[in-house]
């Protein structure tokens, strides 16, 4: 037998230096354990940290066996690899098939043994830092320590095993200051894990099924989130959003067992629609009128939701309930399973001092299932709505650390013009305009520094408070600024384009305005161009611009059903113009379709082979 893990460029060994044990355990997840690596390259050298997640072969589900190796290497490494971009996603280095003569003694798996007949290995980057759960639960609150053994070994003590000294010092932590403090952190992960989310699920399509604390990693340094553990994860498309589960019936009178589980995700975090239909005679937890297994990133929504909500009930939940501090997930299965205490989560159990705008947005997440799910404004339908939410509850509440606010300034100049003669109101507002720039400047320098597609709501809003406080004689220079970060030499998305378009709309000078539309449409992503042509229109008539009269034909035809003769007339006007080629293809396709050109036909009399014949004219 072995120690080592040999793979295609690195080996690789258990880090025995690190875990209260010193054997590099770090945790068993769902359909994984996980240890703490190093890896060294084949020829030698430097030592690095990694994360080794041995999984089974072979799992079984309904009497079937399941090839995970198999499932793994082409379903979930094929999406880590298309999230790779993102830093705020771990990334994986390597999957190992066969793990050879290593063997490692385990006694969370079955024969107590980790051998290569039964398990590989995924190899993951080492986030250094803490989960969610820990970070509010030992990092924050300090509600479980870890205290030394002999031999230099330690253990875990929860809460409930504290002396009696010890938790008068804890509930004495529990204060009006530092529950602000915690407030605010609080918010700006759960604003972090929208970041991360709309690139997952609203740019890359995919659902996570699977978000709950132990699967959102806290840095140590900086403290940012970095989402993990896409086991569960489900792709869909714009067309289709929706995924589904095919796990068997349950007995609800039976316990869960990793073997048998309820749901799709895990207990306490998965939406009702992700739970089994119910089997002998058992009776299914929920109130739904909806198609069970049937998920969304309503779906996932919901998770953020429940995740949220045990953030901000962590002191509460540890300190007044022993099966939670000892055993979260009995505590779910054992108290939660019902519809009323498992959605429309509140915060009546935890203290006052959380603003009342956190427990509508967390209940707004979780929110009982009924058929308006999918279309009614009581859910949250995306993140970036969900994120505006939570940042308006985050500029609402009050905070020990005072940080410059735009409100505030504008609040006191106000008072300042109330207070003084109408000139000096001029050179106040005219310093605080200047240094509202300088502001804004620096922010931006400092988000484009080194931004990445998850940091997109803060480019945004940078570039909002840019546009809004430049001189009159800056303006042109700080847009172009703008859309040239924006484009990059890329596509751009219709997220970018919506925020182009907006700051187009607080300029007063339209001199300029035709060619900054016929930049957007010349940069835009070919399959996001219905969603830029929709912001495009919102600019009313915008005279010599062909961007805009592209963008108007696109959307008559695929929002609006409507023009398809001038459309098509648009068409031929600019099939050959090379800088708009894209739009001009995406025209193409719209219009392509029997009944558009039975009206073409109808309309100017001509023939559908000839309109047919003119659509593959123009190369793709």
């Amino acid at each position: 037998m072995s120690n080592e893990i040999i793979g295609n460029s690195y080996k690789y060994i258990i880090d025995e230096s690190y875990g209260i044990n010193k054997d590099g355990f770090i945790a068993v997840g769902t359909e994984s354990i996980v240890y703490k690596g190093l890896k060294t390259k084949l020829e030698g050298g430097l030592q690095f940290s990694c994360v080794l997640k041995f999984k089974p072969k072979a799992v079984i589900e309904d009497g079937k066996i399941i090839d995970r190796l198999n499932t793994f290497k082409n379903e979930e490494w094929k999406i880590f690899e298309e999230l790779r971009e993102c830093r705020s996603i771990v990334r994986i280095d390597d999957v190992i098939d066969s793990i050879g003569s290593f063997s490692l003694p385990c006694s969370y798996v079955q024969g107590g043994v980790i051998t290569s007949d039964r398990y590989f290995c995924v190899v993951e980057e080492f986030i250094d830092g803490w989960n969610l759960d820990e970070f509010c639960r030992e990092e924050y609150w300090k509600l479980r320590k870890i205290e030394p053994l002999a031999n230099g070994l330690k253990r875990v003590v929860e809460y409930n095993d504290f002396t009696a000294n010890e938790k008068r010092n804890v509930l004495s932590s529990y204060n009006y200051d530092n529950i602000l403090k915690y407030q605010n952190q609080i918010l700006s992960f759960m604003i972090n894990l929208c970041e991360i989310m709309e690139f997952v699920t609203e740019q890359k399509n995919i659902l996570h099924l699977d978000i709950k604390p132990e699967n959102i990693m806290v840095t140590r340094h900086g403290k940012e989130l970095v989402l993990i553990d896409f086991g569960r994860s489900k792709r869909i498309t714009k067309a289709n959003p929706f995924a589904y589960s095919d796990l068997s019936a349950v007995d609800y009178n039976e316990n869960e067992t990793i073997d048998k589980m309820y749901q799709y995700g895990t207990l306490g975090y998965a939406a009702p629609e992700c739970y089994n239909r119910a089997t002998n005679g058992s009776a299914f937890p929920f109130h739904m009128a909806l198609e069970q297994g049937k998920m969304s990133i309503e779906s996932d929504i919901f998770s953020f939701g429940a995740t949220f909500w045990e953030c901000l009930n962590m002191f509460e939940l540890v300190t007044k309930n022993w099966q939670f501090s000892a055993d979260s997930h009995d505590f779910y299965r054992d108290n939660f399973l019902t519809d009323d205490a498992y959605c429309n989560r509140d915060l009546s159990l935890t203290s006052s001092t959380y603003h009342k705008k956190l427990e509508t947005i967390i209940k707004k997440c979780t929110r009982s299932r009924n058929k308006s799910l999918y279309d009614s404004d009581k859910y949250y339908h995306s993140y970036k709505s969900l994120r505006k939410d939570i940042e308006n509850a985050k500029d609402s509440v009050p905070t020990i650390v005072k940080e410059e606010n735009v409100k505030v300034k504008n609040s006191f100049n106000l008072c300042g013009a109330m207070l003084s003669f109408f000139l000096v109101f001029l050179i106040i507002y005219g310093i605080y305009h200047i240094a509202a720039f300088n502001i804004a400047q620096r922010k931006w320098d400092n988000i484009t520094a080194n931004y990445n597609d998850t940091q997109f709501y803060r480019l945004e809003e940078a570039a909002n408070d840019l546009i809004t406080t430049s001189p009159s004689n800056q303006i042109d220079n700080t847009y172009e600024k703008i859309a040239q970060l924006t484009y990059n030499g890329n596509d751009i998305s219709e997220y970018e384009a919506t925020m182009l378009v907006e700051l187009l709309q607080k300029i007063n000078d339209n001199s300029q305005l035709p060619s900054r539309v016929d930049e957007i449409i010349q940069h835009g992503n070919t399959r996001a161009f219905k969603e830029i042509s929709t912001e495009i229109v919102k600019l009313g008539n915008v005279n010599d611009s062909i961007g805009y009269q592209l963008a108007q034909a696109i959307f008559n035809v695929e929002v609006g059903q409507i023009g398809i003769v001038d459309a098509y007339q648009t068409l031929q006007a600019y099939q050959d113009n090379e800088q708009f080629h894209n739009a001009v293809i995406k025209l193409r396709n719209v219009l392509d379709n029997d009944e558009n050109i039975k009206i073409i036909s109808e309309n100017l009399g001509i023939t559908r082979q000839e309109i047919q014949d003119f659509f593959k004219s123009i190369a793709l």
